[in-house]
């Protein structure tokens, strides 16, 4: 049996996990680019969403890939090309 307080800090961080993946899926619909980092869309979250955990977003990241079906979100962003002049 879970202790009652340990309980809690687990419904919070399943629902804090919930809550970003939720704000992540429409991003990675399918036909849309990937337009930023994952640490870029981190910051976005946490200004959409208010503070979490980077553990949180990680847990919510790979379930919103898995349950969206964009595996190629794994890969990174490719870098824009520099042009020199």
């Amino acid at each position: 049996m879970t202790h009652p307080a340990r309980q809690a800090m687990m419904d919070k961080a399943i629902a804090q996990r919930q809550r970003i993946k939720e704000w992540l899926l429409p991003h990675m619909a399918v036909g849309k680019a990937k337009a930023f980092t994952k640490e870029q869309y981190r910051q976005l979250a946490s200004a959409d969403l208010g503070p979490f955990s980077k553990a949180a977003f990680d847990h919510a990241w790979i379930a919103a890939i898995e349950d969206s079906g964009r595996q190629d979100w794994y890969d990174p962003k490719p870098r824009r090309k520099e042009t020199f002049q």
